[in-house]
């Protein structure tokens, strides 16, 4: 595949397309011809090879002429439906000459527009509710279809043949022939069109020529559409020449009134970038359509970028605070590509994480730009940033010659790490050289592709840094660095504090210098033989590391902060394994590099006025790495905290990077508990912090639910860590319209944790009676965390009325928001029921759940042990549909979903025996296949224990299984490589979580039974445990809930949106959000 394609792209190239399609959405068929203008750069050149798959093609329609003489030669035409190539050969081994204009004529091939896959040219039927015309007040059903494209990354080949690589960029004309009635659009604005041709009923519609851009750019969509437009864009330079640019949304009929909020954030994003990045938006118009069924959630074709109906539509009578957010970030994130990734295009597959990482990077900066009230940066370290430690054996940056570009998918994380990369040298080299870096990029591969070698040169360029041998330590490497820190040193006289820094593996472990017989660590998992442990300490680990080994390293940028009023601050970047900090508080900084190989000390200064004698690294969590205090520099942290002193950025980063170490083995579960308790008791009402405790809490109870005792405790520290909390926001927001969005969101955690772990009988309670009011009154929004709450302590009438609030749900949104409540419940035969409801698929019931959107409706059973029990069995039963219906990115991320938080060594040998020897796992535990439908799930955190070795095994190239004897896919084995892959990594994550129950049991039940907290024996009432808190005004009215999701003050309208004209700022997050 990949010398064909290297080849290919250095030799021939194509100008210029001309495209006629045919199409009759009725029939699903299409048909059509393409002429292609090409050059040839070899001399020696004898054929031409295109990309062509699914495709009837009349080889005797194919020519070939010289456009300077219009001489036809002479050729022949063979395909490769198995490589899907069309291949066109000189007759008599002719050579074709060099640099001179050919035309490749195809004047007739066909299609199915495909119905099963939501790629290449596939239709998606709706059902619309219209009046009869003879009597308006019945009412009937009528199917609509749609037509719509899905090119990349290498499905334009299914539509008709062509060049179909990102390197080789074009020009397109583009003609449709539809029935009469319909729209379509395209890239382009329509240049004409004719009406009733021939008296067929037919149109036909001539688009305006494109700018040169790769074929997985090119878009088309045909159906029924209502539309609102905005006002024109003003250009950047109004001195141009160029009009403004036309700015239309699209919507299915009857739901324009839907799109105004995406319309406005489009407005003012495309300003915001075009003054950022000071390049105009390159093309006359930009439409924005929501589609009914979309591959991914949303596609950036250029000037035409296609939506999921949820990315971009808003009901704003009923919409919540998030759905906002995402909205918006959904449109920043496709108009950010239309400069990166549209004007300079990437070369090949392997450099898709520079494009979706800068993509993802720069929602965030333009939604806060956009929406500033939504604090969209907290959304990141929930999302982004936990996710890049999730996926630490994932490379960034692969070989070309490592990609199939026919098996290439758009993996989740490469967004996660790409904008955590993004952000990381954003904030290192600062603000100016990062956009300089930028707009020069842009500037010198307008209309071009690059490499990501190429951005990463310019960045270089600007900052006169190693930027492409720091991208390289991060891009090629598995796992991520822990920096271990220690103070060993402070000379009174001088006022010199001397720090040591060592960089070491997370998925190593701890201690990774010590020689194996000097080696102990607890919990932290390196081979499978070692987790299967029968002492509750000191395990034995076996593994050498030469530290000599400079390719091992990272390259560091460490940031230190120490001062919290005149905040001083340092940069630097560490390469060795082991460097000595001597900071001197009055004058400077100085730098040794300890080299194992007894080189000499290399002395380094960097000015710095530090005050004080507290140190946190890692400033607002720049980069993804894990800092490791020693337990004398983590005090005083806390004692900053308590003081207010640290900032929301850098009190989620000691927080979140000590969880981390504790699962990891670098520390016990007791030291974050006493983090926990110590320093975030008082922690203030921010959405930030509070989430990723409220996850990590969730977490760990999944863990020592499998000791009643520790639980029954655990529940009990809930309850008291969360009783300040309680007490400053409570569980209503008491009528108050000046509440910020995150103090609502933080409130709906609160409300969940309380409820589902807390147990408390008053907020059970109280559920159950919004229960009843949201049957009463439909126009009362839905909230996930009542129903959440409800179901986890169903009984038979509430799961009744959870499944009647289902079914009664006039609004998708509501009934949504009760389905993920539904997955919390506990009773096994509750259990059954509801994934009964999950696993409906009649198209013709409105109440159905769509497949993307069934994706969150599993959620909840995998955060309790019956749940999680049922739930493997469940896909154990269902497995061989599930393999028949769904490809291999939703099946691993299913699995990812699902199996995260099993922590027993026989839930790792039942894992590992069902996906890794699936042949024998049937006649072993008798499994009764079932034909259930069933859909995947998104990716959960999963923490990793593993050396190198063990990482060089989980290959895909190693994994084999049995072939699914099946016509329609013969060429699928029935557990997927990439399913394997994850199931042997979370098999070994679960005995780690096993040894780490095992390993810190008595040092838990002894921090519960001390008197670290005042807390009652493990049979009293949770709710007695909420000192002081008057629960006579939790959730005590109808009414008083539904403020917080519903009313006026969660419209957003076009003036509440950051309307100023002034140049767009991008925050400086090392200067104005480290204050405290």
């Amino acid at each position: 595949m990949s010398s064909r394609r290297l080849s290919r792209s250095q030799n021939i190239i194509p100008i210029h397309y001309d495209v006629h399609l045919t199409t009759d959405l009725d029939s699903g068929q299409f048909c059509g011809s393409v002429k292609i203008d090409l050059i040839i750069k070899q001399h020696d050149q004898t054929c031409i090879k295109l990309d062509a798959s699914h495709l009837i093609i009349d080889l005797s329609s194919i020519s070939l002429i010289l456009i300077s003489s219009l001489t036809k030669l002479e050729c022949t035409v063979e395909t490769n439906d198995l490589n899907e190539i069309l291949e066109i050969r000189l007759l008599n081994e002719k050579t074709f000459s060099f640099d001179i204009p050919y035309r490749l004529i195809i004047n007739s091939f066909s299609g199915h527009i495909t119905t099963q896959n939501q790629i290449g040219f596939y239709r998606s039927t709706v059902e619309i509710l219209s009046y009869n015309d003879n009597n308006s007040n019945e009412t009937c059903v009528i199917k609509k279809h749609y037509g719509i494209t899905q090119m990349s990354p290498t499905h334009c080949r299914r539509v008709f043949p062509c060049f179909d690589e990102p390197s080789l960029r074009a020009t397109f004309d583009l003609t449709l022939d539809i029935p009469r009635h319909l729209q379509a659009l395209s890239n382009m604005p329509q240049l004409y069109s004719q009406d009733n041709l021939l008296n067929s009923g037919t149109k036909r519609i001539h688009f305006q020529r494109t700018p040169s851009m790769p074929t997985f750019l090119l878009c088309f969509v045909i159906g029924e559409f209502d539309m609102i437009k905005a006002e024109p864009v003003e250009r950047l330079n109004k001195d141009n020449g160029l009009s403004p640019i036309e700015l239309t949304a699209y919507t299915l009929p009857g739901r324009k009134h839907e799109a105004t909020f995406a319309l406005n954030c489009a407005h003012k994003a495309l300003h915001y970038y075009a003054d950022l990045f000071q390049i105009d938006y390159p093309m006359s118009k930009l439409d924005l359509v929501a589609v009914p069924d979309l591959f991914y959630p949303a596609m950036e074709d250029w000037a035409l970028i296609l939506f999921k109906e949820e990315e971009m539509l808003i009901n704003e009578d009923h919409a919540v605070s998030i759905q906002y957010r995402n909205v918006c970030q959904s449109v920043t994130h496709e108009i950010a590509h239309q400069w990166f990734g549209n004007l300079v295009s990437i070369h090949w597959w392997n450099d898709v994480y520079v494009v979706e990482g800068f993509a993802k990077w720069f929602e965030y900066l333009a939604t806060d730009y956009i929406v500033p009230e939504y604090n969209v940066f907290s959304e990141f370290f929930s999302t982004q940033f936990v996710r890049y430690f999730d996926y630490c054996i994932n490379i960034l940056h692969n070989e070309a010659d490592d990609i199939d570009e026919k098996d290439f998918s758009f993996e989740g994380f490469i967004y996660s790490k790409g904008s955590c990369l993004m952000r990381m040298l954003h904030l290192f080299v600062g603000q100016t050289d990062f956009l300089d870096s930028i707009r020069l990029y842009l500037q010198r591969y307008s209309y071009r592709t690059a490499t990501a070698i190429d951005f990463w040169a310019c960045v270089e360029e600007i900052t006169k840094l190693p930027i492409k041998k720091l991208v390289h330590s991060w891009c090629t490497k598995k796992s991520y660095p822990v920096v271990q820190v220690k103070m060993i040193g402070y000379d009174e006289t001088t006022g010199t504090y001397d720090l040591e820094l060592k960089q070491m593996s997370f998925c190593r472990g701890h201690d990774q210098e010590k020689k194996p017989i000097d080696k102990k660590i607890s919990c932290h998992c390196i081979k499978t033989s070692d987790l299967i442990c029968d002492t509750k300490h000191n395990i034995d680990l076996y593994q050498s590391i030469d530290n000599n080994d400079n390719d091992e390293n990272w390259i560091i940028p460490i940031t230190i902060l120490n001062n919290q009023s005149n905040y001083c601050l340092t940069k630097y970047l560490m390469t060795k394994n082991q460097e000595i900090i001597h900071i001197n508080i009055n004058s400077s900084l100085s730098i040794e590099e300890q080299n194992n190989d007894n080189e000499p000390l290399i002395k380094k200064r960097r000015c710095l006025l530090l005050t004080s004698n507290y140190f946190k690294l890692n400033i607002c969590s720049g980069g993804p790495y894990r800092v490791f205090y020693s337990s004398d520099m983590l005090e005083k942290l806390i004692q900053a905290i308590i003081k207010q002193e640290l900032n929301i950025f850098d009190r989620f980063n000691l927080e979140n990077d000590m969880y981390a170490l504790s699962m990891g083995g670098f520390t016990s579960l007791v030291d974050y508990l006493h983090l926990l308790l110590n320093a975030y008791m008082n922690e203030l009402d921010d959405e930030l912090v509070w989430k990723d405790i409220e996850s990590n809490i969730i977490r760990i109870g999944t863990l020592l639910e499998y000791d009643k005792q520790l639980y029954d405790f655990y529940r009990k520290f809930v309850i008291f860590f969360h009783q300040n909390l309680y007490q400053r926001i409570g569980l209503i927001s008491n009528n108050n319209e000046d509440e910020s969005v995150a103090r609502s969101r933080l409130r709906c955690f609160l409300l969940v944790i309380l409820g589902t772990i807390g147990y408390d009988p008053t907020i059970i309670s109280n559920a159950r009676e919004q229960l009843l009011i949201y049957l009463n009154d439909p126009s009362v929004t839905v909230l996930w965390p009542i129903c959440a709450i409800v179901a986890h302590h169903a009984s038979e009438s509430d799961l009744n009325n959870l499944f009647k609030l289902w079914e009664q749900c006039p609004r998708r949104d509501d009934r949504l928001r009760c389905a993920y409540g539904l997955s919390y419940v506990q009773e096994s035969s509750q259990i059954e029921r509801v994934l009964n409801l999950f696993t409906i698929n009649n198209s013709t019931n409105n109440n159905s759940i769509r497949l993307h959107e069934r994706i969150e409706c599993y959620k909840g059973f995998c955060l309790s042990k019956q749940g999680r029990y049922y739930y493997q069995r469940y896909i154990e039963d269902n497995w061989l549909l599930l393999r028949t219906n769904y490809n291999d990115e939703y099946l691993e991320a299913l699995i990812r979903e699902t199996f995260g938080y099993f922590s027993t060594k026989d839930e790792a040998l039942r894992i590992e025996e069902f996906f890794l020897s699936y042949e024998t796992f049937e006649q072993k535990y008798k499994i009764n296949f079932k034909e259930t439908p069933s859909t995947p799930c998104t990716r959960i955190a999963v923490h990793l224990c593993l050396d190198d070795n063990e990482l060089l095994t989980i290959n895909k190239n190693n994994l084999s299984s049995p072939p699914i004897y099946n016509h329609h896919h013969h060429h699928h084995s029935i557990i997927p490589n990439k399913v394997k892959e994850v199931a042997s990594i979370i098999a070994h994550t679960t005995r780690t979580r096993a040894a780490l129950l095992e390993r810190d049991h008595d040092d838990l039940l002894a921090f519960f039974q001390s008197d670290s907290f005042s807390i009652s024996s493990p049979t009293s009432n949770a709710s007695s445990q909420i000192l002081s808190i008057n629960t006579t005004n939790i959730i005590s009215s109808s009414s008083s809930i539904t403020t917080t999701t519903s009313g006026n003050k969660r419209k957003r309208r076009v003036s509440s949106l950051n309307t100023s004209s002034s140049s767009p700022p991008v925050r400086n997050l090392l200067a104005s959000d480290t204050s405290a």
